[in-house]
């Protein structure tokens, strides 16, 4: 480094002068840069705030934050309410908060999950990845009343519907007909007011030593200590209840006298987050407030802006996609199913057990068949199944039984 004297100090000044005047137009060109930049990240920080962004027009993220209340419909990633939800690191507990491997994770179940951003890939897949996962038990108990002609059971006294569309663990070998009078079972699904009973999703045999539980929506209030779920009356503490809040119970094994069910536990349901900029839910009207307000699963959706399928009405299932502000879902897009129409499911992974002449093959622990007249392949036959080691996405829907999967698209991704 040339260190000027005093003797040659004006002409270094007058040479540094020139030299910075030089710069001055690149210097003005990198300000005016960082300048336009910080002001195009607040513009974008503000149109995501105000639910727009680049992922609600198909590329890029959606919001900073997501949570769906639902069904698992697939595997791959979990899907709940059409997003490909990533669970590989994510927290996975059951209703009391005990932690679960993520294996434990099937189809029907209906769960609670928070995650990320949702991205929409150019085919149109919503995806996010998931920080918790939270498994939603209806009922845990004996089955009594199996009347496999109607679909119906009953579980701790409360009356339970089977559709096309419920899961049957494939330990209950021929579905319904395979559940056995006493057998302590679980069964996910929502309650229906419309018909006083639970729509199951899945149903399956319970731990050895699970202890019985009901979770639904408050009926009526009876003073200081009777409420009922449902069509049965429960003995425990009604402070603070109102008819419509959810609770969860712990109960003992059978009804007192007088037929009332003892409660040994309650507390309330987890309610949703308060806000989420993409959130999903999936589960039964329970009340109609008016023609763009209604009630499932306790969250209030108001749909006035909504695309809305289908007639909603109190014990209409619907698929309900928006934003949470202030607990209240401001819906963008309402489905509801009508009762014939049959939920698709959908599992992607490597196939394993190829079984040729039965036409089938497991998929992510679950069996699925080929055998469908009317199955499609995409990239690829039946034949090609035969020592494939890549990646299958299978959508299809539940067998005669509900134990397995029966495919109506086969897609190769080699």
């Amino acid at each position: 480094m040339t260190v000027s004297t005093s003797t040659d100090r004006p002409t270094g000044w007058r040479l540094r002068a020139r030299q910075a005047c030089n710069y001055l137009p690149d210097l003005a060109a990198f300000t005016g840069a960082l300048v336009c930049a910080g002001l195009a990240a607040v513009l974008i920080g503000s149109l995501g705030g105000c639910g727009g962004g680049v992922g609600s027009e198909g590329t890029g993220s959606f919001s900073a934050s997501s949570f769906s209340s639902g069904t698992i419909s697939g595997f791959g990633s979990i899907v709940v309410n059409g997003v490909h939800y990533d669970e590989s690191t994510a927290s996975v507990a059951d209703d009391d908060g005990q932690m679960l491997d993520r294996s434990t994770l099937a189809l029907g179940m209906v769960v609670q999950v928070s995650g990320g951003g949702i991205t929409t890939a150019a085919d149109g897949t919503q995806s996010a990845t998931a920080s918790t996962v939270r498994t939603d038990r209806a009922l845990v108990g004996p089955a009594i009343a199996v009347v496999v002609a109607s679909g119906r059971l009953t579980v701790l006294g409360q009356g339970v519907r089977v559709s096309a569309d419920t899961v049957f663990d494939d330990r209950l070998a021929g579905g319904l007909s395979g559940v056995a009078a006493g057998q302590v079972l679980e069964v996910y699904g929502y309650y229906d007011a419309s018909t006083a009973e639970y729509a199951a999703t899945r149903i399956a045999p319970a731990a050895s030593a699970a202890a019985y539980r009901i979770s639904g929506p408050v009926g009526a209030v009876d003073g200081a200590q009777s409420f009922k779920l449902g069509s049965q009356t429960y003995v425990g503490t009604t402070a603070g209840l109102a008819v419509g809040d959810r609770v969860r119970l712990t109960v003992q094994s059978a009804p007192d006298g007088s037929g009332h069910w003892l409660v040994n536990g309650q507390r309330g349901d987890d309610r949703p987050p308060a806000d989420r900029e993409g959130a999903g839910l999936d589960g039964v009207v329970s009340a109609v407030a008016s023609a763009r307000r209604f009630t499932v699963s306790g969250v209030v959706v108001d749909s006035s802006g909504a695309k809305i399928t289908g007639t909603v009405q109190v014990g209409a299932l619907v698929e309900v996609r928006g934003t949470l502000r202030a607990g209240v879902l401001v819906a963008s897009e309402v489905k509801a199913r009508a009762g014939e129409e049959v939920r698709s499911f959908e599992l992607k992974g490597t196939p394993s057990l190829l079984d040729v002449a039965a036409r089938r093959f497991m998929l992510r622990g679950i069996t699925v068949g080929y055998g469908r007249p009317d199955l499609v392949f995409k990239n690829g036959g039946a034949a090609q199944l035969v020592g494939y080691s890549a990646t299958l996405v299978v959508q299809g829907v539940l067998s005669p039984d509900r134990t397995r999967l029966d495919a109506t698209q086969i897609e190769f991704k080699n």
